[in-house]
């Protein structure tokens, strides 16, 4: 008993001959005129920097289109982000004028804790300098000797 698989190789076996035919064919109309990219539609009266712009266009951009669209999503996500974390505060004069009195405050109650803290230290006795102790390896070992 014959497989399955085995009936239909024997049954498309003649196709392959066919098959080979049409895809010289084919292979040889595809080779014979120029592709898409090299089209007629720029002709050489157009300057080089025009030229090598749409080269680069249909060789870069345009192929990976999707690509540089969501590059260009996330830069404008992005800047949106910068724009909403900026660190301008936007407070005007009399705000500000009004909050000098309350720092100034604080800061002569600062300057009056810190006199506090410091003049005691002025008045007690500075700690004699304890002597260096000399490296081991100047250090001299005695010996005895019977």
């Amino acid at each position: 008993m014959k497989t399955p698989r085995e009936i239909l190789l024997k049954r498309h076996q003649s196709a392959n001959a066919k098959l080979d035919k049409l895809r010289s064919e084919v292979l040889s109309t595809a080779w014979s005129r120029p592709p898409r990219a090299v089209r007629q539609d720029v002709d050489a009266k157009t300057p080089l920097p025009v030229r090598a712009a749409l080269a680069v266009w249909r060789e870069v951009i345009w192929p990976c289109r999707r690509v540089w669209t969501g590059m260009a999503a996330l830069w404008v996500v992005l800047w949106g982000i910068n724009l909403r974390l900026a660190d301008t505060p936007k407070t005007d004069a009399r705000a500000r004028s009004a909050c000098a009195p309350g720092m100034f405050e604080a800061l002569e109650e600062q300057r009056r804790l810190l006199a506090e803290l410091i003049a005691p230290a002025d008045n007690q006795p500075a700690e004699p300098p304890r002597p260096n102790p000399q490296p081991r390896s100047d250090r001299h070992s005695e010996t005895l000797m019977m």
